[in-house]
């Protein structure tokens, strides 16, 4: 059974996530449930996949089942999650992901993510798509990701950097 438990795979147990991480963007999914922060990083030309990271909120009284995901620019879309068993870091692909009644699950880096496989389309920070997402028994949802300067990515600076005492 490839269903991952939440609470054991992501280490979240009805915990609000330590920061947000785009003030205000909250996506209603159904009653009680929301998904919110929506983020991916920039994508290079050549590049064959992409990492999708959000929130989901379930402050409904029964848990909910993400059970897929689609964009019109990938030909795959899973789910992966890295976990630690018997010593050594692995990545897993579960059919599905439960969100427990009263559970927040934050998808970030070096844990959970949604993977958009053989992406056919380059994205730059600042840029946004719709990505769909399907939840059992509900309507699908439609969020907006927001595209977000590679990690390590070089900063224009428009300020001065000189210094008194002569050094650069």
């Amino acid at each position: 059974m490839k269903n991952i438990l939440v609470a054991a795979l992501f280490g979240v147990t009805g915990m609000t996530p330590a920061f947000a991480h785009h003030a205000g963007e909250q996506m209603q999914a159904a009653e009680g449930v929301t998904v919110s922060h929506a983020y991916t990083f920039e994508n290079a030309e050549m590049a064959h996949s992409m990492r999708v990271y959000l929130t989901i909120t379930n402050g409904s009284d029964e848990a909910v089942e993400l059970t897929g995901a689609s964009v019109g620019f990938a030909e795959n879309v899973l789910f992966e999650a890295q976990a630690l068993e018997n010593g050594s870091l692995t990545t897993t692909q579960p059919e599905t992901i439960t969100v427990n009644a009263g559970q927040t699950l934050t998808m970030q880096p070096g844990g959970a993510w949604i993977e958009l496989e053989s992406v056919q389309q380059t994205f730059e920070h600042g840029e946004h798509f719709d990505l769909t997402l399907t939840f059992t028994g509900m309507d699908p949802v439609q969020i907006e990701v927001e595209v977000e300067e590679a990690p390590g990515a070089e900063h224009d600076h428009d300020h001065d950097h000189s210094h008194e005492d002569g050094e650069v």
